[in-house]
């Protein structure tokens, strides 16, 4: 039996064509909203990931990622980590353990304070008050660093008629060996905290952010389904 739909043969070559150009036109686009839309699922995975395994992440380190987005004429969307303003970034630490690169802290302090024993790194002490983050306040970071004279900026430190001025403020200083341990002091009327200690080694961190091993996951498991909503897309705008 002959089944017929009164199509003719011409009328079918025109359709075949129709849907070759139609293909041709949109697959680019479709192609390029899957692979934007897979790392933008892949920036959003990166952000869990951190609140998982950083204690309280600042929204610095969050966005510490981003996309460069893919185009039609050119199919690549690649998920990439922002510069750090100086040096290494500490995200490299995290992610493939190791020592870390000095901090701008530890450059200034080394480069502008003289002090008889060997400084290696310069990390928070016990009696440090952290902010919401962990992390200690930039405010007392500065005046600690413009009283023990560690501006690089040498207007910003502070000198004797300044410190009269402020009697009653806080005062950082840092003791000659033996005197006390080692770091950045704070005086509060006769109270003596610990700011800053001061170490002969750098801190070493375990490996423990896969940032690239996970993308890799994450863009295996998206990129199926972003396909498939794209060409959706993009063969129902075609005309």
């Amino acid at each position: 039996m002959k089944l017929t739909a009164g199509v003719s043969p011409s009328d079918l070559r025109k359709l075949v064509s129709r849907l070759r150009d139609v293909e041709r036109k949109q697959m680019p686009y479709a192609t390029m909203l899957a692979l934007n839309a897979t790392g933008e699922a892949v920036l959003e995975e990166n952000k869990t990931l951190m609140r998982k395994v950083f204690d309280r992440p600042t929204r610095w380190t969050l966005n510490a990622f981003f996309l460069r987005r893919a185009t039609k004429r050119k199919p690549e969307a690649t998920v990439e980590r922002k510069d750090a303003p100086r040096g290494r970034h500490y995200l490299e630490v995290e992610e493939r353990g190791g020592t870390r690169p000095k901090t701008g802290i530890e450059r200034l302090i080394l480069g502008n304070v003289a002090y008889e024993d060997h400084i290696e790194a310069v990390v928070p002490a016990r009696g440090a008050r952290l902010n919401a983050h962990g992390n200690l306040p930039a405010g007392q970071i500065q005046r600690a660093l413009s009283n023990i004279g560690a501006q690089q900026d040498r207007a910003q430190n502070s000198t004797d008629g300044s410190r009269k001025r402020s009697a009653r403020a806080a005062r950082y200083f840092v003791p000659k060996p033996g005197q006390l341990s080692p770091g950045v002091w704070k005086r509060q009327g006769k109270r003596l905290t610990k700011f800053l200690s001061f170490t002969d080694r750098l801190p070493r961190y375990s490996a423990r952010f896969d940032m690239e091993g996970h993308g890799r996951i994450v863009a295996a498991r998206e990129m199926p389904g972003r396909m498939r909503a794209a060409i959706r897309k993009a063969f129902s705008t075609a005309r």
